[in-house]
């Protein structure tokens, strides 16, 4: 009967540490890279956006704010590939632009992305270096341009980007 309690007592005590440690970290944050560990997660799924001549609109998917008071982007991403590409970068160094101009708050020049199989195992978690703001304005505006028919679009030094855009029968003929 003693021993009973013991174990009762001991079970219910390791559930208590567990269960705190799960509050403390968040349920996603045991795949967070060191440097997020602990992190306060402050935006999920918020879209925002720039001002100005060249308009960017990004939906971040996270944004956590570090022990140092620094915000990271982290970037979800299903796929089979356990890596990133340069769309990535693209598309988080428009997150970090929209998020500094709505709400005035610095971001750091890096982010991550984390990556997971189509079935939710997690793959890897990789540190990108974000493009400077005026390079991301210049490829924004190049964008801009390319749709609104005002400049022509070159062919990449790649064939197999090629043939995986969307406009390829276009520019073939």
């Amino acid at each position: 009967m003693r021993l009973d309690a013991v174990v009762v007592t001991a079970i219910g005590a390791l559930a208590a540490l567990l269960w705190g440690m799960y509050r403390r970290a968040g349920p996603g944050e045991v795949w967070l890279p060191p440097e997020l560990r602990g992190a306060r997660l402050v935006y999920t799924e918020r879209l925002f956006r720039t001002g100005g001549p060249t308009s960017i609109s990004a939906r971040v998917d996270r944004v956590y704010c570090s022990a140092a008071g620094a915000l990271v982007l982290v970037e979800l991403k299903t796929r089979v590939a356990n890596r990133t590409y340069l769309s990535d970068v693209i598309e988080l160094s428009a997150q970090r632009l929209a998020v500094m101009a709505e709400t005035g708050s610095a971001v750091s020049n890096y982010a991550f992305v984390l990556t997971e199989w189509p079935d939710g195992r997690k793959t890897g978690c990789h540190r990108v270096m974000l493009i400077p703001h005026i390079d991301l304005l210049a490829l924004a505006t190049r964008r801009q341009d390319l749709l609104a028919g005002v400049v022509e679009p070159r062919p990449t030094c790649s064939p197999g980007m090629c043939r995986k855009c969307t406009f390829f029968k276009q520019c073939a003929s």
